[in-house]
């Protein structure tokens, strides 16, 4: 084994060696894919070539090689924990698009490991798709001993992406010894992760497609697609017990180690030693981080909060806090680039890429701290479930990647709701000021220029006030005068008008000045939580307005809300206190309210909640509102949501209180009495994934009643679709139209949902029998395929025409002919497909006999089994041989 080369030597023979077989060199592309949206980053050495594959573009040859640069971070939490994963790696690939095929690219592989690197043939191993026997056969026809060579499954040796161009492939493993593991080829054998055999080579198959069903057919043009990870041959060449330990990383692990008092231990991966295992994963993580951010801001990405950019402010914050970790104080990584550079090829922009870093390192500093601190205090509480809304704040506030807190609380062995953090950091969009919640597609730039809170909500207890202005702007700057047809953004000194939060929307109304009426188009919250409402009409800074509030629109709100309370109640009496809002969304005309549970609520469930609500409702209850601290809500027992938690002075809040029934935190406005609801009615309950589930739900008679009516007559148009399609849903039809019409439409919507709910079963069943009938039509059994044996018939027929679905051909032939065991297959691409159908219950048991063939897999129930193999000519006779001789 050629053990002096070094990387740079390694990646230039194998271009080298291709280009001596007619390859042309492609040179290494971005790690930001051009015109392909489906990949975050490159990720392969073929990723970049996938148009030549695809036919949408002529390659420049049929035959190409590359050492593509790629970026993978699906499991960066494993980084400088296994010995070979990283973020950024090389990909060293030979192509053939339409020209060679196997023969050719083992003999390649084969003659540039063993002749060109040097290694050992006796510490090589060889695995293949067991059905792929050619590539078994070109493997020992080069001298491969027969132990060396591993058959493996579909799992492990077909490549399938589910649907398109697919194949077989074939691994080369590099034996390092017993040091390394004590265990032999059973670690291969069994597909065990170890760090004995090293997985160097992969050798793609392109020769089938796959129709997205599973069904394959051999692809007129056959392709070769391979990949060899550097670091990996790097590592065995340089004889490094790891990845880590060769020249791609030891001159930045050196360079590190310069900036602090710990050093790097190579011999550690055979000692062992604990804490400076630890101190070694701490140099391989920066190490292989800062490879991985040079590579990405050089090819034009820098850290943001989004997309590729949140991927690489998440890898510097991991590698500086890390680098803390080895008494590393200051900002450190924008001095590893140029060493960075040194390992490479490509070219690196060393000034720019180092002035990115190290603006990106000062910025989190300045907030690394206190998050620490934060962090540390949540977690001395000793929960075994940190508190997702800490997380939210780190990430929030103190720029923690959510990823980094989940890995320090892993090293802890506490647990995080990713879910419940997902929701509730959705939910803080909803309520924060940005754009979405604002709904426009600009900033309000000139809001910056409020400086304190200027402005008093009095809509508690007003709808009508008069106010003055005292902030007018457009979006960029202050006005004196707004414009008729532009927006503004007005704060008034008092205003009774609601502002969007807590789940509420805002209210609707006017202002007037000089006579002119002006609609409120929508009101916000500022950073110091003044009100501010957007208009667009001509408005005077130094005139007094009269501010009116749509009184009808209000009282909509208000029904909705105090009925989101309502339920909340309802679903904590139903399901225990242990039921959380994870947010609601009431408006004029709906409210949702989200929440958690392990299974989705029944029908019977949800309309018990919906009568505890009504039943609440008619009690007819006074609203309270009380002001005082978090401290004297909870001895109230007040149930607090995280929004307005979050949003609220600790020492003064706000409690609404229905007595008897809930006592709540809330900002928000409420109905006077809980009869003035009316009535309240779910109308869905939708999974929105995660065990989270969000319920709709509307108030008042006439919204009720208008809901109910529509709803009936889709049922109603539905129901007469199904009917005229299939008369034979006679008694539906009958049953429906004797139904007593009268205005209470909840009442004939109930009933229609249970004529519909039956017709859609009884339709199901009816075309399911016209199914049956109709593969039954023009198959004639053939006395010739009749098995007579001592006690029982089989019907043998292994080359059914594919126009026939099998699984319901055999279930209407086992209703027609009780008295016949029915054995049927279809041959498709390779495969044998089999169904075995019986009335008399010996599926099962035919299939049990039939298990002496190799191949065969499936099964099934004693009336239906299904089955599969491999077609092989001989399959018939072998078949038919073991029916008519069973064991």
């Amino acid at each position: 084994m050629n053990s002096k080369l070094t990387s740079k030597q390694i990646r230039q023979l194998w271009l080298d060696f291709f280009k001596s077989k007619n390859h042309l060199e492609v040179e290494s592309k971005s790690l930001v894919p051009e015109n392909d949206p489906s990949l975050l980053w490159i990720n392969s050495g073929v990723a970049t070539l996938k148009d030549y594959f695809s036919g949408k573009k002529v390659p420049p040859s049929k035959r190409l090689t590359n050492s593509q640069k790629s970026l993978r971070t699906n499991d960066i939490e494993n980084v400088g924990i296994t010995s070979r994963h990283h973020t950024m790696f090389e990909m060293l690939g030979n192509f053939s698009i339409g020209d060679y095929f196997k023969k050719e690219a083992i003999e390649y592989a084969f003659e540039f490991l063993t002749k060109v690197l040097k290694f050992d043939v006796n510490k090589l191993y060889f695995t293949y798709f067991l059905e792929d026997l050619d590539t078994k056969e070109y493997w020992l026809k080069l001298g491969i001993k027969e132990e060396h060579l591993i058959a493996g499954n579909r799992k492990t040796n077909f490549w399938d992406m589910g649907l398109g161009p697919c194949g077989p492939c074939t691994e080369i493993f590099y034996d390092r010894g017993s040091k390394y593991d004590s265990r032999g080829i059973e670690l291969l054998k069994e597909d065990i992760e170890n760090d004995r055999f090293i997985e160097i080579w992969n050798i793609v198959f392109s020769q089938f497609n796959n129709d997205g069903e599973n069904n394959y057919t051999p692809l007129i043009s056959k392709n070769i697609d391979t990949g060899a990870g550097l670091e990996r041959i790097v590592s065995i060449l340089q004889d490094g017990p790891t990845n880590f330990d060769t020249d791609l990383f030891l001159p930045i692990i050196h360079q590190i180690e310069k900036m602090t008092s710990f050093r790097y231990d190579i011999e550690n991966y055979f000692k062992k030693e604990e804490k400076q295992s630890k101190i070694n994963s701490y140099f391989k993580i920066i190490a292989d981080h800062i490879r991985a951010v040079v590579n990405a801001i050089n090819d034009g990405v820098e850290p943001s909060n989004t997309f590729r950019g949140y991927i690489i402010r998440r890898l510097i914050r991991r590698a500086y806090r890390t680098g803390k970790k080895l008494g590393i104080k200051e900002a450190f990584l924008y001095k590893l680039v140029n060493v960075v550079k040194n390992t490479l090829i490509y070219d690196i922009d060393v000034d720019r890429v180092s002035e990115v870093i190290k603006k990106e390192e000062l910025l989190f500093e300045k907030t690394i701290e206190n998050g620490e601190i934060l962090l540390q205090k949540e977690i001395e509480k000793n929960n075994k479930q940190f508190d997702f809304a800490v997380a939210f704040k780190l990430f929030e506030t103190f720029g923690f990647p959510i990823e980094l807190t989940q890995e320090i609380l892993a090293e802890k062995n506490i647990e995080l709701d990713m879910d419940q953090f997902k929701i509730y950091q959705e939910r803080h969009a909803q309520l924060s000021m940005g754009e979405k919640k604002l709904g426009m597609k600009k900033t309000v730039n000139s809001l910056a220029l409020v400086k304190d809170q200027i402005s008093q909500f009095i809509g508690y207890s007003h709808l009508k006030a008069k106010a003055k202005i005292v902030f007018l702007a457009d979006e960029e700057q202050e006005i004196e005068q707004s414009s008729e047809h532009q927006e503004s953004y007005v704060i008034f000194d008092q205003t009774p008008f609601y502002a969007t939060a807590g789940g509420q929307k805002h209210d609707q109304g006017w202002t007037v000045q000089n006579n002119n009426k002006i609609k409120i188009k929508q009101v916000f919250k500022d950073k110091f939580l003044n009100h501010v409402h957007v208009l667009e009409g001509v408005l005077d800074k130094n005139q007094e307005v009269f501010l009116e509030v749509d009184e009808v629109n209000r009282r909509n709100l208000e029904r909705n809300h105090s009925s989101t309370h309502l339920l909340f109640k309802s679903l904590r009496e139903q399901y225990g206190a242990q039921i959380k809002q994870l947010g609601s969304d009431n408006n004029e005309e709906r409210l949702t309210f989200d929440f958690p549970l392990d299974k989705k609520p029944t029908q019977k469930e949800l309309n018990q909640i919906q009568n505890r609500v009504n039943s609440y409702i008619k009690e007819d209850v006074e609203r309270h509102y009380l002001e005082t601290s978090i401290k004297e809500a909870e001895k109230l027992n007040a149930v607090m949501t995280l929004e307005e938690a979050e949003y609220m002075d600790p020492k003064n809040v706000r409690l609404v209180q229905f007595k008897g029934i809930t006592t709540d935190l809330c900002g928000g406005t409420h109905i006077a009495k809980t009869s003035l609801i009316e009535r309240f009615k779910i109308v869905s309950c939708q999974n929105k994934g995660s065990g989270v589930f969000r319920i709709r739900a509307i108030t008042t008679n006439e919204k009720i009643s208008s809901y109910c009516f529509e709803a009936f007559k889709e049922h109603w148009d539905t129901l007469m679709k199904l009917w005229d399609k299939n008369h034979q849903l006679d008694s539906t039809y009958r049953g429906v139209s004797s139904l007593n019409f009268s205005d209470d439409w909840e009442l004939r919507l109930n009933e229609i949902e249970q004529y519909l709910e039956k017709a859609k079963a009884d339709n199901k069943i009816l075309q399911k029998k016209a199914s049956l009938a109709k593969e039954n039509v023009e198959f004639k059994l053939d006395s010739a395929n009749i098995l007579e044996l001592e006690n029982r018939q089989i019907y043998l027929d292994l080359n059914v025409d594919s126009v026939h679905n099998l699984k319901l051909l055999a279930v209407n032939l086992r209703e027609k002919y009780t008295n016949i065991d029915f054995v049927l297959g279809q041959h498709q691409n390779m495969r044998l497909l089999i169904t075995i159908a019986s009335k008399n219950k010996q599926s099962r048991n035919i299939f049990e006999e039939l298990n002496s063939l190799n191949s065969i897999k499936g099964g099934g129930s004693d009336i239906l089994v299904q089955a599969n193999m491999v077609w092989e000519p001989e399959v018939v006779s072998k078949i038919k041989q073991i029916l008519q001789n069973p064991s």
